[in-house]
C-alpha cells in the first residue's frame, strides 16, 4: 500500500471490502494524542455521525453506518486514555484549546447522534465516559469553557444543526424539571392538569357524605315513611343520573382537545388527559382499528398555515391517517401505502425537538411526539410498513 496516507485507507478498505470481499486490516498506532492527531480523528467521526443520521431509521444501512462509526470511536479510544492517564497539563494544552473547541466538539457529537442498535456498545460507553472524565479534569484545572459552534467562523452546518438540535432538548429537559406544586402554563393539556390529582384518573370523585351527629340518645326503632321508601327506590337512578353527569363533563373536557393548535408543540404534551397509560397492553387497549400497527397522539404541522394541531395518528398496513381526535371516523390527512418515499429526523429543520418528517411525492408531514422513544417507533413502523423500494 505504499503512495497511499493514513487518511486514505477508509476510501481504500471500502473499495477493496465492495469490489473483491477483500477486508484490509491496520495496524493498531502507537497510543498517542496530538492536536493533529485529534484534529483528524475527530473530523471522521463527525463525517461518520452525519452519516448514521441521513440513513433511514430501522434500515440496514444504518446499521452498517452505526458499525463504521464504533470503528472511529475504537480508533480515537487510546489516545483518550492516554490523555487521561497522563499529565493533566497535556491534556489541558490539547482539549482547552480554542474554548475547549475539542472537547466541545466530541460532547456535541456524542449527545446529539441518533444511534439504534450500537448506544449499548461497550467502544461507546467507553468514549462517553472518556468525555465525562476529561470535562472532570479540565474544569478541576479551572481551564473549562463551555462551547459553542458560530456562524461564520468556519464550522460546519452539521455542527451548527446538532448545537440546534442540544439547544432544544436542554429547553425540553428543563421543563420536563419542573416541580408537581408549580401552576400549569394555561391552555392545552396543562390547563387541564389543574383539575387532576397526580397518578389518579381523570374522573370527577364526589365529596363524602357527613355522618350524623350523635345525640347521646338510645337508638329510636327506624320508621320510614311511603316518601322515604320510594325515594329509596329512586336512589339507583339518581346514581344513573349522577354517572351520566360525568361522562358528560368528561366529554366536555374532552372536546377542548380537539382541534388545538399551539406554537410551540415542545411546551405543550400532544397527550390529551384521558390518554394516561404508560405500558404498551395497556395502551393498544385504546387503539381504535383492530388491524392498526401503531396509533397515537402527536401534534401535526398544518400545509399551509405551519401550525401545529393535535392528532390521533394511525398507522395501518394500508397507510398513515390522521384524526382530530380518537375515534373519528374522518381522517383529516390520509397516505397510501407504498407512497412514502422516506422518513427522517428533523429536529433542526422545523427547530422543533422530538419531530419526524414523512415525504411523499406532493408535500412533508412533520409530526413531534411527546418523548423520543415514541419518535423512534413510529420511524421505525413508519419505513417498515410504507417505504417500498
Amino acid at each position: 500500500m505504499d503512495g497511499f496516507s493514513d487518511a486514505d485507507f477508509d476510501a481504500l478498505w471500502r473499495y477493496f471490502e465492495q469490489t473483491c470481499g477483500v477486508y484490509l486490516k491496520k495496524h493498531r498506532p502507537v497510543a498517542a494524542l496530538s492536536e493533529a492527531d485529534f484534529d483528524l480523528a475527530m473530523r471522521s467521526i463527525e463525517d461518520a455521525a452525519d452519516r448514521v443520521d441521513e440513513a433511514s431509521a430501522g434500515s440496514v444501512q444504518k446499521k452498517a453506518k452505526e458499525a463504521d462509526l464504533m470503528k472511529k470511536v475504537e480508533s480515537v479510544r487510546d489516545g483518550l486514555d492516554q490523555a487521561v492517564s497522563g499529565d493533566k497539563q497535556a491534556l489541558s494544552r490539547v482539549f482547552a484549546d480554542r474554548g475547549c473547541e475539542r472537547i466541545g466538539r466530541l460532547r456535541l457529537v456524542v449527545d446529539t447522534v441518533q444511534l439504534e442498535v450500537y448506544h449499548t456498545d461497550p467502544r461507546w460507553k467507553h468514549l462517553l465516559s472518556k468525555c465525562s472524565t476529561i470535562e472532570a479534569v479540565l474544569k478541576e484545572l479551572g481551564a473549562f469553557r463551555p462551547w459553542k459552534p458560530s456562524q461564520g467562523s468556519g464550522h460546519s452546518e452539521s455542527l451548527l444543526r446538532r448545537a440546534m438540535v442540544k439547544e432544544l432538548r436542554h429547553r425540553h429537559g428543563e421543563a420536563d424539571d419542573l416541580p408537581e406544586e408549580e401552576p400549569p402554563a394555561t391552555g392545552g393539556y396543562a390547563a387541564a392538569k389543574q383539575v387532576e390529582e397526580p397518578g389518579a384518573p381523570y374522573v370527577t370523585q364526589p365529596l363524602p357524605e357527613p355522618e350524623p351527629a350523635s345525640t347521646g340518645l338510645p337508638h329510636a326503632p327506624l320508621i320510614r315513611s311511603e316518601q322515604e321508601e320510594s325515594e329509596e327506590e329512586q336512589e339507583p337512578l339518581y346514581e344513573e343520573v349522577a354517572a351520566s353527569k360525568v361522562h358528560a363533563a368528561q366529554a366536555a373536557q374532552a372536546k377542548k382537545f380537539e382541534d388545538e393548535e399551539v406554537t410551540d408543540p415542545n411546551s405543550v404534551r400532544a397527550s390529551a388527559p384521558d390518554d394516561c397509560y404508560d405500558d404498551e397492553t395497556s395502551r393498544r387497549l385504546r387503539y381504535t382499528h383492530p388491524d392498526s400497527v401503531l396509533e397515537g397522539w402527536v401534534w401535526k404541522r398544518s400545509r399551509f398555515l405551519k401550525r401545529w394541531r393535535r392528532r390521533w395518528l394511525v398507522l395501518l398496513p394500508s397507510g398513515l391517517r390522521s384524526f382530530k381526535y380518537r375515534g373519528h371516523k374522518e381522517p383529516t390527512e390520509s397516505v397510501q401505502n407504498g407512497s412514502v418515499m422516506r422518513v427522517y429526523s428533523a429536529d433542526g429543520e422545523v427547530q422543533q425537538a422530538r419531530c419526524f418528517c414523512v415525504v411523499v411525492r406532493e408535500r412533508n408531514y412533520y409530526m413531534v411526539c411527546d418523548d423520543e422513544t415514541q419518535k423512534r417507533a413510529w420511524m421505525l413502523e413508519i419505513e417498515k410498513v410504507l417505504c417500498h423500494r
